[in-house]
């Protein structure tokens, strides 16, 4: 019987698990799939926007990830990962557990930085956890007027188009609130917004954010934050509120795969996700995405464990076919719309290129995001 662990519970380490599970059991092959995860919930990180807006509970955003082994089948433990020993095909774990493995997938996300640049950490709010949602929440439910400032230090970052769409969210949250004194700056290291979305998705926000009266300062450098300002190599911004957007590493258990080029990523080969070094490795997180190209957001990770799954099921059961990385559809919220966009990839020698554009562009949009979050949560509740 081979082995496959996964470690990581969230959108790469289910997706990768699930897919190994349904596709073994319906090829009639034995394989062992045990995911490690050292939380018990599995969140849903988008509703966290949700929750600071005042639109989502803090219970709406996670689902046990246990109730996974009855629905899926495979085994789910709840323990932390501690050391990787990849020449023994080892893991071990907080408890002292040893995990022996044919397979790993690594689907263990990224750590946020906030120490990398002074004063972020102690400075503004975010929503890029339940807690700081909550504290976000708080902090906009009394705000009267003024000046909010989104600031980003640096990318890539998690989910690239969240700035714009936390700027066009706050518009409405005041308007529908009836406070009419704010300005909002989204403060970026991109020159336009979205551009990493190409020329269609860079138009779109330019114009629902020109419409919504929010500013784009391109930051050219990070220098400082104090209680009231931001300050870049070209500009200075004040703020009454600050909404800060977290710098983003290699977990501290993957530190030793880190790419000498640029250590905030893992050493990663395409087009299907290997450890160039251990092809029974495969690592599917944020960590692994810029290296090859590819964007930072859940729907590239579910794409990208699609591939990782249909390659270990090639090997353990040959002639299984390897998919390809997908075309992504990406959605998200404008000013009292939404957008569909679609981005096709194709594997150029050592990264994937990509051509995104427009799709549609419609309220129902809005509805239609916040309803899949939603329903991927309510199939993992009993």
């Amino acid at each position: 019987m081979e082995r496959v662990l996964i470690l990581g519970g969230g959108t790469a380490g289910l997706v990768a698990a699930r897919y190994l599970k349904e596709e073994a059991d319906h090829l009639n092959i034995d394989v062992d799939i045990t995911m490690v995860t050292a939380s018990e919930r599995h969140y849903m990180p988008p509703l966290f926007m949700e929750v600071a807006l005042g639109s989502a509970e803090e219970h709406e955003t996670w689902a046990p990830i246990k109730n996974a082994e009855r629905i899926y089948g495979f085994k789910v433990d709840i323990d932390k990962a501690t050391n990787i020993d990849l020449e023994n095909r080892q893991v071990t774990t907080e408890t002292g557990k040893i995990y022996e493995y044919d397979y790993l997938v690594l689907g263990l996300g990224v750590k946020y930085a906030w120490d990398k640049y002074e004063g972020l950490a102690s400075h503004g709010y975010h929503n890029y956890t339940l807690e700081g949602a909550v504290k976000l929440r708080n902090a906009l439910s009394t705000f009267k007027g003024g000046k909010i400032v989104i600031y980003t230090p640096e990318g890539p970052h998690r989910c690239g188009i969240y700035p714009y769409e936390m700027s066009l969210n706050l518009r409405m949250y005041f308007e529908h609130r009836g406070i009419e004194d704010v300005e909002i700056t989204v403060v970026h290291p991109d020159k336009e917004p979205a551009i990493g979305l190409g020329p269609d998705l860079v138009r779109f926000f330019k114009r629902e954010m020109e419409q919504a009266k929010v500013k784009f300062i391109e930051n050219d450098g990070h220098e400082g934050i104090t209680e009231n300002r931001i300050i870049t190599k070209n500009a200075e911004v004040e703020y009454d509120l600050l909404i800060t957007v977290p710098p983003i590493k290699i977990p501290d258990v993957m530190t030793f795969m880190a790419d000498e080029k640029d250590p905030r990523w893992a050493k990663v080969e395409g087009p299907d996700f290997k450890h160039p070094d251990h092809n029974e490795v495969y690592i599917v997180s944020e960590a692994s995405m810029p290296p090859l190209g590819l964007l930072t957001a859940g729907v590239p990770l579910h794409n990208a464990a699609i591939v990782t799954a249909t390659s270990i099921l090639n090997k353990i059961h040959g002639g299984y076919p390897v998919a390809e990385y997908a075309p992504t559809m990406c959605v998200g919220h404008g000013y009292n719309t939404g957008f569909i966009g679609n981005c096709e990839y194709e594997w150029k020698g050592n990264k994937y290129k990509r051509e995104c554009y427009l799709l549609f562009k419609s309220p129902l949009v809005r509805m239609t995001k916040d309803s899949f979050y939603r329903g991927w949560l309510d199939s993992l509740r009993l």
